[in-house]
């Protein structure tokens, strides 16, 4: 579900018959002076002193002429207009946040995200990897179709993100310069914009491609797990030997884009500590990195044997909670956390830019997947059937033909008729009207948690990640509390991570990965 903002008209421009009804809604406490509300069924806040509460009560039935008439008005107007605004409460059967048209799987409206996985192969051998599979390995993906999708995905006047991702994408850097080169002819054809990302890991980066990279404005994701002797206890080479010299040179060679360009993403395993995760942030802060994120393992590809446990997560939850306590004592300097950021944005307005935030998610709506065996996919978070949109034999060309026929529907219309298709847009209805999330305040910021997840540690779509809905139910709280309030650090936190990258468009979309 998508919603968008429409304030509250003027005053005289209301029939004065429109009743005023106040929403279901959810009150936090947050002192004896203050609670903040929350509207049940759709994103949106309010913070009000305590003592006004007892004013929604008084208003609901409420006429529009009775309220404006009424000696208190002058008084009242401001923050009936906030409560109006905030979606808490209706007036004549509206209210300021609204709900917009579902998207239909045959919308004309095509995705605004394109993740490519241009091979199955990597040059490190990573224990934990969800992506490995011995039949995707030798994949390579094939740019005609790429091309398809990348064109059906312009529109005027519209931002496409491109992403680069594997496998290790760095492999097939020559299809790489193509595809931009593509893109970027076909977004000025159509009126359109384009901005690339790519996730790599590290240890193919020289003068000429940072080059390329800075001057096609990419944002630009590194996995490295930190110092190294955690990084190296996973992340091997295919003989076994650790990996972190070879990226830790790059620092050497090339310190300002390592620090300042270059986001981090960190994958911890279940046996990791507390004492681990505080080392790894440590590590990422001594090296002067602008940005890092934490990922747990997914038990799927080569770690599909190793499940998460209720101490992980516990341990995973907890360390957040000691970041975030941090910054709202005011340890805001670099690394921003990523994690923490994603979980912030959710209360600044009821746009989400990041994909795996969105109330559903964006997969198979605003995301589409082209893996490196030729097959339409939702998302790359998980290989999974449930993901499969199409097979590759209802992608790729056929044997014996150099392109493929024009066809109607498109590629991306035909993705989203599929059952897998249906199945993630069902599941919003599920949280919305079945799940114990329906009944949750923070369901329109945490958005149910990632499907994928859902599906890996619990066996079903129609389930709730364990770790994401604990860290978040911890979280929430105290980052509304802050972000409510004047002069909010963690908004100001926010903003300068996102300013990290002057190239990089306000809210570029991040990799799922």
């Amino acid at each position: 579900m998508k919603y968008s903002i429409a304030p509250l008209p003027r005053w005289e421009e209301l029939d004065g018959d429109d009743r005023i009804s106040v929403a279901r809604h959810h009150r936090v406490s947050v002192s004896d002076d203050e609670v903040l509300l929350l509207p049940h069924g759709r994103p949106g806040w309010i913070r009000l002193p305590a003592a006004l509460y007892p004013m929604l009560d008084a208003l609901d039935g409420t006429s529009v002429a009775a309220f404006t008439d009424w000696p208190g008005f002058p008084d009242a107007a401001g923050t009936l207009r906030a409560l109006y605004d905030a979606g808490l409460v209706f007036i004549g059967g509206r209210t300021g946040v609204r709900a917009m048209p579902a998207q239909r799987g045959d919308s004309a409206e095509p995705p605004t995200a394109l993740l490519l996985k241009l091979t199955g192969a990597c040059d490190i051998a990573c224990d934990y990897c969800y992506d490995y599979d011995s039949g995707r390995w030798p994949g390579r993906m094939t740019s005609e179709v790429a091309r398809r999708l990348i064109t059906e995905c312009l529109v005027p006047g519209r931002r496409l993100t491109l992403m680069f991702h594997g496998g290790e994408p760095m492999l097939r850097f020559g299809q790489v310069r193509e595809l931009v080169d593509f893109a970027r002819t076909r977004a000025a054809e159509a009126g359109a914009s384009v901005h690339f990302t790519i996730q790599t890991n590290g240890r193919h980066f020289s003068e000429p491609v940072i080059e390329f990279l800075r001057r096609h404005a990419f944002t630009v994701g590194v996995s490295l797990d930190g110092p190294q002797d955690i990084n190296d206890r996973h992340r091997v080479d295919h003989r076994g030997r650790g990996t972190f010299a070879r990226i830790a040179e790059n620092f050497d060679r090339f310190p300002g884009f390592m620090r300042d360009e270059v986001g981090y993403i960190s994958v911890v395993g279940t046996d990791a500590t507390a004492e681990d995760l505080d080392r790894v942030w440590e590590f990422f802060r001594s090296m002067g990195t602008r940005s890092w994120k934490l990922l747990p393992a997914d038990a799927e590809g080569r770690a599909g044997d190793r499940p998460e446990t209720h101490r992980f997560r516990r341990t995973f939850t907890d360390f957040l909670g000691t970041r975030l306590g941090a910054v709202l004592d005011g340890d805001t300097d670099p690394p921003y956390i990523t994690n923490l950021v994603q979980l912030i944005e959710p209360f600044l307005g009821v746009e989400r830019p990041n994909m795996c935030m969105k109330m559903p998610c964006g997969a198979a709506g605003d995301l589409l997947v082209l893996d490196a065996v030729g097959s339409v996919r939702a998302c790359d978070c998980s290989y999974h059937p449930a993901f499969q949109l199409l097979p590759r034999a209802a992608v790729s060309p056929p044997p014996g033909r150099a392109a493929l026929p024009i066809a109607e529907p498109s590629l991306t219309v035909r993705s989203r008729n599929t059952p897998s298709a249906a199945a993630l847009r069902d599941r919003e209805r599920w949280l919305l009207e079945e799940a114990e999330c329906a009944s949750c305040p923070w369901l329109h910021q945490c958005a149910g948690t990632c499907p994928a997840r859902a599906l890996i540690n619990n066996g079903s779509l129609f389930s709730v990640d364990d770790l994401e809905c604990s860290t978040r139910l911890a979280l929430f709280p105290r980052i509304l509390e802050d972000v409510s309030r004047p002069g909010s650090v963690l908004r100001a936190y926010c903003a300068g991570a996102k300013s990290r990258a002057a190239s990089a468009p306000e809210g570029a979309v991040e990799s799922p990965r």
